[in-house]
């Protein structure tokens, strides 16, 4: 909810792309009396014109998708939740420009990192449009940098920090994304020789949320780099997006790193599977996150879901987290001065209206979180 003049109404949203992070961000929002969604924008000829309900899997709520970006912008909004599988700094821009805060699990973690010219092109048009941006998502994203920033408030001293995920992909429902963009199915040998569209992105995306948890821990980057390997399946595999013959790709090990000292002292890790088998069996655990500590003292912190997901897809848990950590944040965001914010400034996130039985507090209430 927003605070004006005394009174509250809720946050008004355009959600920007409905792939499924997206179709999660409207189900919550549609569900959420904090929020109200006033639009939707996407690229399909297809979901052009669709009631966004309907393309979410719920009953029609009243809002139509659109591919007509510049009636979105010209709208009365608050924030864009800005969720496509491919970002463009120039379309963020002119949706920030256009007066509305955004925030996105697709990156811009921590800006500072971006090479080139890319930060003061998102400051000078969070400035000319008077709002904020922010990024977030789960691993880059919470798993990263929030998480361990927190944890990192019980040690006395830090000598490495091991950020882990395992995900298990089988029931991912985007082919676009699995096969496409990450290379699953591929030929291991010329997948390294071309690697696959979606590792731009993630060397930029992971880049960000790594600096910044380096930014602070108060840890000197000397260097940074980012290192992977395949797995291939033992056998023909059948997934929900497509299709894996044996000795084709359905095993991946990422790893970026900070270096200092000549040595690795922050890395994020992930396992991707397709099945319970590759080769090599790098030994992968259940779908989780991990954040290890070694020091004084030396820990570990895991988070993992605790029921199967829809369909078995247990991978839709982690979903939901990367779609609500950048959601959740929005009263925050709106309230937040304008400019570039990241969790190294922003106050405490205070996700709004997530218990909603009989005896929650309603909305404008003192002690309903609205972050404003």
């Amino acid at each position: 909810m927003l605070a004006i003049m005394g009174k509250t109404r809720p946050i008004r949203v355009i959600q920007w792309a409905t792939g499924g992070v997206g179709q999660i961000a409207i189900r919550h929002m549609a569900d959420n009396p904090a929020f109200q969604l006033v639009g939707c924008y996407v690229t399909s000829a297809a979901k052009d014109g669709l009631d966004i309900g309907e393309i979410a899997g719920r009953e029609p709520i009243g809002v139509t998708a659109t591919t007509d970006a510049e009636a979105l912008l010209a709208m009365e909004a608050d924030c864009v939740n800005y969720a496509p599988l491919y970002v463009d700094v120039d379309e963020i821009c002119r949706i920030l420009r256009s007066g509305k805060n955004l925030v996105t699990p697709s990156g811009f973690t921590f800006p500072p990192a971006l090479e080139g010219a890319v930060e003061d092109e998102l400051e000078r048009a969070c400035q000319d449009g008077g709002v904020s941006l922010f990024g977030a998502g789960i691993h880059p994203g919470f798993a990263g940098d929030l998480l361990p920033l927190t944890f990192a408030r019980l040690s006395s001293r830090i000598d490495e920090v091991v950020v882990q995920e395992v995900g298990d992909f089988r029931n991912h429902p985007s082919g676009a994304m699995m096969f496409e963009g990450l290379g699953f199915g591929r030929d291991p040998t010329e997948l390294k020789a071309d690697p696959p569209p979606m590792f731009a992105t993630m060397a930029r995306t992971f880049k960000e949320s790594i600096h910044m948890l380096a930014a602070g821990l108060g840890i000197a980057v000397e260097d940074y780099d980012f290192v992977w390997d395949t797995a291939v399946a033992v056998r023909d595999v059948t997934v929900r997006s497509g299709h894996i013959k044996a000795g084709r790709v359905a095993g991946m090990r990422l790893e970026w790193r900070i270096w200092n000292g000549g040595k690795p002292v922050i890395v994020f890790r992930s396992f991707w599977r397709m099945d319970d088998t590759t080769e090599p069996d790098w030994g992968y655990e259940d779908c989780r996150y991990a954040v290890q500590f070694t020091g004084l003292p030396s820990f570990r912190v895991n988070y993992e879901p605790t029921e199967p997901g829809p369909d078995g897809d247990i991978g839709y848990w982690g979903r939901i987290w990367t779609a609500m950590s950048v959601v959740n944040a929005i009263p925050t965001v709106v309230a937040a001065p304008p400019g570039i914010r990241t969790h190294l400034d922003l106050p405490l996130v205070q996700p709004p209206n997530l218990y909603r039985g009989p005896r929650s507090p309603a909305p404008g209430s003192a002690s309903y979180g609205s972050g404003t």
